[in-house]
């Protein structure tokens, strides 16, 4: 299972990159397909992220613009496995607010006042029509989302090109399934 991952990690980072490059107008067209979940989001928390590399931007002004308190995640130290993501409220135009994990990611400083999101927007490789997702393979949102799920209602949305879709997704135990899938092209609640 981890080498047929690994083969699916390597295509679809060069189909994500291709399509970012490809797609400069990606990200008006995500807000316009997000428009179903926008609409919902007054008062709630949502947790996005900062793009990293070649990641869809997933228009975190468009989710406060309706409404919703932003937080984003901050991972655990290298060294932390099992631990999952903490969500910090944060402004992410701000850079004083920001630093850089030993990842590479920027995510919000450690001070920063802690939240449980209401809705999480997952960043991803590849997705399935059933709400399967790969991610980088370190766990982080699967534990979170695990986690999350145990202590209450939690909306994940994969956010990503439609190019990251496949065909199926391997995936074992411990993976966690998506609620709603965006891409620039469509957006839609996945079938419990």
């Amino acid at each position: 299972m981890v080498e047929v991952k690994s083969e699916l990690r390597s295509a679809l980072i060069a189909a994500r990159a291709k399509a970012q490059a490809a797609e400069p107008e990606a990200r008006e067209a995500l807000v316009a397909q997000a428009s179903a979940l926008l609409g919902d989001v007054q008062g709630r928390v949502v947790a996005g992220y900062i793009p990293f590399k070649t990641e869809i931007d997933p228009c975190l002004r468009a989710w406060v613009a309706q409404g919703a308190t932003l937080c984003l995640p901050r991972t655990p130290p290298k060294g932390g496995e099992g631990a999952g993501l903490t969500f910090h409220l944060c402004d992410p135009d701000d850079p004083d607010s920001l630093e850089k994990s030993t990842w590479g990611v920027m995510e919000p400083k450690a001070h920063l006042p802690q939240v449980r999101p209401d809705i999480v927007l997952v960043p991803l490789l590849g997705f399935d029509r059933a709400g399967n997702r790969l991610g980088q393979g370190q766990g982080h949102y699967d534990r979170t989302l695990e986690a999350l799920r145990a202590s209450g209602p939690v909306l994940a949305v994969g956010v990503a090109f439609a190019v990251q879709e496949i065909a199926h997704i391997p995936i074992e135990p411990h993976d966690q399934r998506l609620d709603w899938i965006i891409t620039p092209i469509e957006a839609y609640p996945i079938p419990t």
